[in-house]
């Protein structure tokens, strides 16, 4: 009697599980829940909410992410107001703090009205976002939060500020490198001479870097040679492709007054000197 109670609750506790997971619809939202905390906190609209997402394709390609570290915020909209039923932000609605889910959104309704769609995102499929809540709050609350952590940031750049010249003599000295310096403060090292000519100004740099700070960790690198068009990025790093030739090689350190300045932006706070490994694997001249 016992080992068939207990097969019994197994069975149950499975159908539990898979009922969990089940891809279903919900006020015209197609969605799969995997944690749901009913006595959460509930969403209401005007709420902010703090999410981490990553967006796929129908061939489970990842398109987007944001993590806990740099994570996604939206507005809670009344039912529909994204424009059709069924979106991503209705989606949220169903959701509260500390649950996930995986909200599957069509993109024929995403695409309405678009020309042309990049060729990794197909018609009559589905893009999935894989959310996480990590917060609820009202705007009032998130408001002060917001004043709070820029009041915050804004000390802590001017502390950077007055120790950023200390900081890249420290980093150049265990480089193991030799810098020279542009008028405009750009530090240069070239590795790997390359040939030709120097790209200017409107060519377009087809190029492999990693973006880092003085400390050594990585904001951001390429997974692969994309376009650079000089004139279009940061100062520094538009003068830095000017110092190089295809098939060179060569580290910069990008001061702030020719970065991201005293504010910053995304994951990169203000005044911080940037140090970019770079390949210039060819260029295209201008027309």
């Amino acid at each position: 009697m016992l080992k068939k109670l207990t097969m019994v609750m197994a069975a149950a506790s499975l159908v539990v599980a898979c009922n969990k997971n089940r891809v279903e619809v919900i006020e015209n939202v197609k969605i799969q829940i995997h944690n749901h905390d009913d006595k959460a906190k509930k969403l209401k609209d005007g709420d902010i909410i703090t999410f981490t997402a990553k967006i796929y394709n129908s061939a489970d390609s990842l398109l987007q992410e944001s993590t806990v570290a740099n994570p996604a915020r939206a507005m809670v909209q009344p039912a529909g107001a994204s424009g059709f039923k069924g979106s991503f932000e209705d989606g949220l609605r169903l959701l509260a703090q500390g649950d996930s889910a995986t909200i599957y959104v069509p993109v024929d309704s995403l695409a309405k009205g678009a020309q042309q769609l990049p060729p990794f995102i197909k018609k009559g499929t589905d893009l999935k976002y894989a959310v996480k809540i990590l917060k609820v709050q009202t705007r009032a609350d998130f408001d002060k939060e917001m004043a709070a952590n820029a009041q915050k940031e804004k000390q802590a750049a001017e502390e950077r500020k007055t120790q950023l010249p200390k900081l890249i003599q420290d980093y150049i000295a265990k480089s193991g490198k030799t810098f020279k310096t542009t008028p405009s403060g750009l530090y240069y090292s070239i590795t790997t001479e390359g040939t030709g000519a120097n790209p200017k100004k409107g060519d377009v740099c087809k190029c492999m870097y990693v973006g880092k700070f003085l400390d050594g960790k990585v904001f951001d690198q390429s997974k692969q040679p994309i376009d650079m068009p000089i004139g279009q990025m940061i100062p520094g790093f538009n003068e830095a492709l000017t110092l190089m030739k295809k098939g060179g090689k060569a580290t910069f350190v990008i001061p702030p007054a020719i970065g991201y300045g005293e504010q910053g932006q995304g994951p990169i706070p203000g005044n911080s000197a940037l140090v970019f490994e770079v390949e210039v694997i060819d260029f295209t001249a201008s027309k």
